[in-house]
């Protein structure tokens, strides 16, 4: 493991995490891994705050993408240990700075000579702006084979691979529903419209109309109301859904559609539903996954899927491969993905470094 340089592993990681920048707005992250690239000798290209770089020639192309965005997070600092490298109110609490550490070592790798062509795809806003999407109709995926990527996970003991055949990753609508109803006294409730109890109406037969589907839905924010003795003139509620079949998806939605009509009919209101987010759920591509397992042999363990979401999902719908968490757990780092004190040894990149080349040398080999 000595030519994979956990040195720049480790350097290249707590630079980017100094970086820390929100979805589409990674300005210094994107310029420093075009440096980079540009310092390994290639010649990167940019689409929004993403950047891209072709390695070797050819006509069907293995890709491996990172996503580069942090979070709105304030880094607690005296747990992580991180004090000299992390970023003011922003942080890379899902591990993207690892993500990205890791595809640089493996452009810096593939600098002294690649038997095949490779994309390397730096993504940006994965966290928010559904930057995959994007990067995707500007022609990111144009010319590829297969695509694989990483994730940290701090639930994953450090230098293990976690598989999963199929759905990794639900699928999320989010959306909000807009209630506009009509005040007046409580008194008198005749004279009004009230945007709350449609709300609830609506909220009710949502949960109804999951639970019959079996997916997951979750109501996070209520705002509605003037005062407790005033019928409400609006109501706006936000939701979240998740699912791994998009018909059910659908047929939740258009449930909810139908209660919203119920609901004005019978309060007088009128509503607004709008799509906040949407990503289809990660399904990974059985044999790219067999092709991981070929690789990693011991160190690779089946994982259950999750109900959180992906957008590396809008990749997989286009061509062949799979995403795979990566083990971070180790002594002191076991916090959660998206808190405060997240954090990992930069060892465990090691292990990601070193499943992307063998998945080189494989693609080589049936080339």
């Amino acid at each position: 493991m000595d030519g994979m340089s956990l040195q720049y592993l480790t350097d290249t990681r707590r630079k980017l995490h100094a970086l820390a920048e929100i979805s589409g707005k990674e300005y210094k992250t994107q310029a420093f891994i075009a440096d980079e690239l540009r310092r390994m000798g290639y010649k990167p290209k940019t689409i929004g705050t993403g950047v891209y770089c072709d390695i070797g020639t050819g006509k069907r192309r293995l890709a491996f993408r990172a996503d580069i965005d942090a979070l709105p997070i304030s880094e607690n600092v005296e747990i992580t240990g991180m004090s000299d490298h992390a970023a003011d109110g922003v942080m890379h609490a899902c591990g993207h700075d690892g993500h990205t550490a890791n595809l640089l070592n493996v452009a810096r790798i593939l600098s002294g000579g690649c038997k095949v062509p490779i994309r390397l795809i730096f993504q940006y806003g994965e966290e928010d702006v559904g930057g995959s999407a994007e990067m995707i109709e500007n022609g990111v995926l144009d010319g590829v084979d297969e695509i694989y990527a990483l994730h940290l996970c701090p639930e994953l003991d450090e230098g293990k691979i976690g598989y999963c055949y199929g759905g990794m990753f639900a699928g999320c609508c989010e959306f909000d529903i807009q209630v506009m109803g009509k005040a007046c006294h409580c008194a008198t409730p005749e004279f009004g419209a009230d945007a709350v109890k449609a709300s609830a109406y609506i909220a009710e037969a949502a949960f109804s109309a999951a639970e019959r589907a079996g997916v997951l839905i979750n109501l996070g924010k209520i705002n509605g109301g003037a005062a407790r003795n005033i019928v409400a003139a609006s109501c706006r509620s936000e939701y979240t859904l998740r699912f791994y079949d998009r018909e059910k998806c659908e047929a939740v939605m258009l449930d909810i559609e139908r209660a919203a009509l119920e609901a004005d009919d019978k309060y007088g209101t009128d509503h607004k539903l709008m799509t906040v987010t949407a990503y289809a759920p990660l399904i990974n591509h059985a044999i790219a996954v067999d092709t991981v397992r070929s690789v990693t042999g011991d160190k690779c363990e089946p994982v259950p899927p999750r109900y959180t979401a992906e957008d590396f999902s809008n990749y997989l719908l286009k061509t062949t491969g799979c995403m795979v968490w990566l083990g971070v757990k180790s002594d002191g780092h076991d916090s959660p993905l998206h808190s405060d004190t997240f954090s990992f040894d930069e060892r465990a990149l090691l292990t990601g470094t070193e499943l992307f080349i063998k998945l080189i040398d494989a693609y080589a080999q049936k080339s």
